[in-house]
């Protein structure tokens, strides 16, 4: 396996553990975050970026403006720039996919990568599993080939707008799951809350022009379950307090996306109910327990 130097670019829980899982596997890395405490690393962003043969996005999407900005202009035209990021970009309502080209040099190669990847399980040695997606498949191999291992199950796709939507709308209806459960509906509701999350995940995916296949698979239906039940998940643990509490002042992937999703569907939200019970719940603040009542009440 080649060596590289990588970056990871925001030392939250996902950093520390693809720190730790890079750096065992011999790579050299630097962490870097705004947050200084978070690492012993000093050197500026940009003084790194000049180094790595990889840089990892571990920031959320609100973030990747900025951070690429801060790095675009600097980072080797060889070096791949790789995101976890699972949102939208509030200004202009595109997912990361879109707008990674935008940001960087036009011969950049990047990846944006979805899937169920929750990083206490990675970190305990549990199997995870990804989708690698870019427009170059040496790009999505080379980032592929890190994270390769017996209990690492790795896809490849140059599907980069569904991949990446498949994250948005994944993290947006695990907020409803994490609803239900902090309202005690129980798991036949929310079983039948998750066949109804994949059918508008799939509607949504028709008029945004995403390949249903890959919301069905790995990026999409298996990282919508394992956010939607993990008691580590943050956008199902922000849709579960809530629900519980009544305060929506909380901040989340899921929730930062909705509002720019709601724009982007333009005149269509009317077909989407559960998104549209959700929206009530984390962005108007309306009681939970009314939204959801009233969803199931209705014949969608």
């Amino acid at each position: 396996m080649d060596r590289h130097r990588i970056l990871i670019v925001g030392v939250g829980e996902l950093g520390r553990t693809l720190g730790k899982h890079t750096a065992v596997r011999g790579h050299e890395v630097f962490l870097w975050d705004i947050d200084r405490t978070k690492t012993v690393e000093r050197r500026p962003v940009h003084e790194l970026a000049e180094l790595a043969d990889i840089v990892f996005l571990c920031v959320p999407s609100w973030a990747i403006r900025s951070v690429v900005s801060d790095i675009g202009a600097v980072v080797r035209s060889s070096a791949i720039v790789a995101a976890f990021s699972k949102g939208l970009d509030v200004a202009l309502g595109v997912t990361t996919g879109e707008l990674l080209p935008q940001l960087l040099p036009k011969s950049q190669p990047f990846v944006v990568i979805g899937g169920p990847m929750l990083a206490e399980e990675i970190a305990a040695g549990r199997h995870a599993a990804a989708v690698f997606a870019s427009p170059e498949k040496r790009a999505a191999e080379t980032v592929a080939a890190i994270f390769e291992s017996k209990i690492f199950q790795a896809e490849l796709s140059r599907d980069v707008h569904s991949v990446a939507l498949a994250g948005v709308l994944k993290n947006i209806y695990a907020l409803g799951l994490g609803i239900s459960d902090g309202l005690g509906l129980g798991e036949n509701t929310k079983g039948w809350l998750v066949a109804r999350a994949i059918r508008e995940m799939l509607r949504i995916g028709d008029a945004l022009q995403g390949d249903r296949e890959i919301l069905l698979g790995t990026a999409g239906l298996a990282d919508l379950v394992a956010t939607g039940y993990s008691v580590s998940s943050r956008n199902r643990g922000v849709g579960h307090e809530i629900a519980r509490t009544g305060k929506c002042a909380i901040k989340s992937e899921g929730m930062a996306s909705l509002p720019p999703l709601m724009m982007r569907l333009d005149g269509r939200t009317g077909e989407f109910p559960l998104l549209g019970a959700i929206k009530e719940v984390v962005i108007d603040c309306k009681p939970a327990a009314e939204a959801m009542q009233a969803y199931l009440a209705k014949k969608d």
